[in-house]
């Protein structure tokens, strides 16, 4: 258990056994939780079987069914739709993305006095700040495992922000009574590597079956506390000790309890069938029972809490932490240090009015029964009308030279004398009913896909009766990522928005940097990104496709429409960079604004012979050659270094003709080149 490193305002009295009734209130709230919530552990037995592919131990059996040499066979149907899930969610919000998807928007800036400029740089710098320290606490990695759970048990739960003591290594210069040590001896090395300490705000992944509520209440809120409970090593717990607030001798005592065994450790229900049982020292733990809720102001002022409000009578109740280890030893009690309950609870969908949620392998609870059923009855048909059953007369054979009864090839059976083969040995067939079966097997496979919403498309299934066309399966695959917007939209709500939020309320307070301390409003965009990539992309390419070769496409900024597409695509790297793109769109309107040859516009030595004499003296002229006046009835000017062409003859007859190349005569032109 992480500790929270704060200091509590309170002065414990080991002599007062009761502890003011704060253990007995905790320790009564504790099994009304477990009462509360014993039918869902049931249900949740049972996805984590399904999930791990094993059955329940209460597995009810008719006569012979699943014994001997009949089928036990689990297809683990269910573990496919869980991780078709996890990943597809998992790859939504965190896939060509190297943290979280949110982002946080200044709430009035200039309230305070900031300058928009200022706003967008003090957030941009939070923003950073915010994912480089969800970077170094690994919350992505919290997050993965916290959705496998949510669709295997439908809730899963992350706590935080808690303090963990982490050491790190930096870099010191060497003195000696404050002087460099190079300054006196040049061959020591002026620097070296120390170990330091510093709290860490982290978010933890704790077990569904380690988070205790009110079953009965309609959220967390609602509820009159909320418990983690866990099982440490005793040299973990003895890390408690010394850390703030706890009290020494108390965690002493508690860890010389330390047991094998404890009746609320639910590991055993969490592994399944790979459970090895406890063995000794290695199972040796000490149980600790973390409770934030509301305690009694008077039980509090009795153990000692000196910071209880004045203004509230002893009945009042108050928001407070309690530890509880061992069989009931108060190790803390204090009021709430952090303001709020350290619980961020998620369903994967939601159940009106409930604190738990539905996952993908209680939707398909049914499904799965149903699947598993048809395939033993599959293949135990298909034992028995493959291989056959042989039927015997008994005393038809000569069992002293047949020996025994078993079948192989090569056996060679003995019959008395004068039988009939056929009357003393025969094969007994049995109906291949596998058609029927298949089709029952494939009708709740659909029924699965239909009740999760993951349909087979997304596992790479293509089975016979799926839709073949590009359009059906996007339209299948748009529905699939309709279901999981919900469960996203969760993620975004109870996980992402106030875990952001929890994390910008502590840099508010406790963070050094003071330049880019801000009110900010948080927002999660994960529900956004699963939905709005396929449609947005294909909104974006249509929107291209319309206004192309449009008067439209004037009002269309094509640096930012391409870069918006290759952000979809995840693919943002293969645009040049601003500066670059700024250079390229400069050039294309210089060259605009330029005029063009004319030789690079027209095939002059094409129209040239069917230009009329005029028509051709102006041409040259255009192109930088004297014509010859008699042709034209001009008087040129001859620019100097121009080439004149008074020798020319006076019609078309003379000119040289397309193509014609007159290398002998220094005077003699190319049409069509440069002058």
């Amino acid at each position: 258990m992480a500790d929270l490193n704060l200091n509590a305002t309170y002065s414990p009295d080991a002599d007062k056994l009761d502890n003011g009734g704060i253990t007995k209130h905790v320790l009564d709230i504790f099994e009304a939780f477990k009462t509360s919530r014993a039918p869902y552990e049931e249900k949740w037995r049972e996805c984590q079987l399904n999930y791990l592919g094993q059955y329940q131990e209460n597995t009810r059996w008719r006569k012979n069914e699943a014994t001997g040499r009949r089928s036990k066979i689990f297809v683990k149907l269910t573990t496919l739709k869980c991780n078709t899930a996890h990943s597809r969610i998992v790859d939504s919000f965190l896939s060509g993305r190297k943290n979280l998807p949110f982002d946080v928007e200044a709430v009035a800036p200039e309230k305070y006095g900031i300058d928009p400029e200022s706003a967008a740089k003090m957030i941009n710098d939070f923003k950073k700040q915010l994912e480089q320290h969800f970077k170094l606490i690994n919350l992505p990695d919290k997050l993965n495992g916290g959705v496998l759970e949510l669709g295997v048990l439908g809730t899963a739960v992350l706590k935080g922000p808690i303090i963990e003591e982490r050491e790190k290594t930096v870099v010191t210069k060497r003195t000696v009574a404050g002087i460099p040590v190079n300054q006196l001896d040049q061959s020591i090395n002026p620097w070296q590597m120390d170990k330091q300490t510093e709290p860490v705000p982290v978010i933890d992944h704790i077990p569904l079956w380690e988070y205790y509520v009110d079953a009965n209440a309609k959220s967390t809120t609602d509820s009159i506390g909320e418990i983690h409970f866990q099982r440490m090593l005793p040299a973990q717990f003895m890390k408690l000790s010394r850390a703030g607030g706890y009290d020494r001798k108390s965690v002493k005592e508690a860890r010389d309890r330390a047991t094998n065994y404890n009746q609320n450790d639910k590991r055993r229900d969490m592994m399944g069938d790979n459970w090895m049982g406890e063995h000794g020292e290695k199972d040796k733990k000490v149980p600790v029972l973390e409770y934030w809720g509301l305690i009694p102001s008077g039980m509090l002022r009795s153990f000692g809490v000196t910071d209880v409000p004045e203004d509230l009578d002893d009945e009042d109740s108050v928001e407070a932490l309690a530890v509880l280890a061992a069989d009931g030893i108060l190790i803390k009690c204090c009021l709430n240090p952090l303001g709020f309950r350290p619980f961020y609870v998620c369903p994967y969908k939601k159940i009106p009015h409930q604190i738990y949620g539905e996952g993908v392998a209680g939707l398909m609870r049914d499904s799965q029964k149903m699947i598993n059923s048809a395939t033993r009855m599959l293949i135990d048909n298909k034992a028995i009308s493959g291989n056959g059953i042989i039927g015997m007369v008994w005393n038809k054979i000569d069992w002293k030279r047949t020996v025994s009864a078993e079948i192989y090839p090569g056996k060679t059976i003995y019959f008395k004398e004068g039988t009939n083969i056929a009357e003393a040995l025969g094969q007994i067939t049995f109906s291949d009913i596998t058609n029927g079966l298949r089709e029952l097997i494939e009708l709740f496979e659909r029924f699965s896909d239909e009740e999760t919403g993951i349909p087979k498309y997304t596992t790479g299934d293509s089975g016979s009766f799926l839709n073949k066309t590009a359009s059906g399966m996007s339209m299948l695959m748009t529905a699939s990522n309709v279901n999981l917007k919900s469960v996203m939209q969760n993620i975004d709500d109870f996980w992402i928005e106030k875990i952001v939020e929890g994390f910008y309320q502590w840099f508010m307070e406790m963070g050094e940097d003071h330049s880019n301390k801000i009110p900010l409003k948080v927002k999660a965009t994960g529900a956004d990104s699963l939905m709005a990539k396929e449609m947005k992309l294909e909104n974006l390419l249509k929107a291209k496709q319309v206004t192309n070769g449009q008067p439209a496409a004037m009002f269309i900024d094509d640096a930012k429409f391409w870069k918006e597409v290759f952000n979809i695509l995840e693919i943002p790297e293969v645009m040049r960079s601003d500066e670059q793109i700024d250079q390229i769109i400069q050039e294309a309107a210089k060259q605009a604004g330029q005029g063009k040859d004319l030789r690079e516009l027209i095939r002059i030595d094409a129209i040239f012979a069917l230009l009329s004499g005029k028509e051709q003296s102006q041409l040259l002229l255009e192109m930088g050659i004297t014509p010859d006046p008699e042709r034209a009835g001009i008087t040129p000017t001859v620019a100097p270094g121009a080439v004149s062409t008074a020798e020319a003859p006076s019609s078309s007859e003379g000119m040289p003709q397309p193509g014609a190349v007159q290398a002998d005569n220094p005077g003699s032109i190319q049409l069509g080149a440069a002058a």
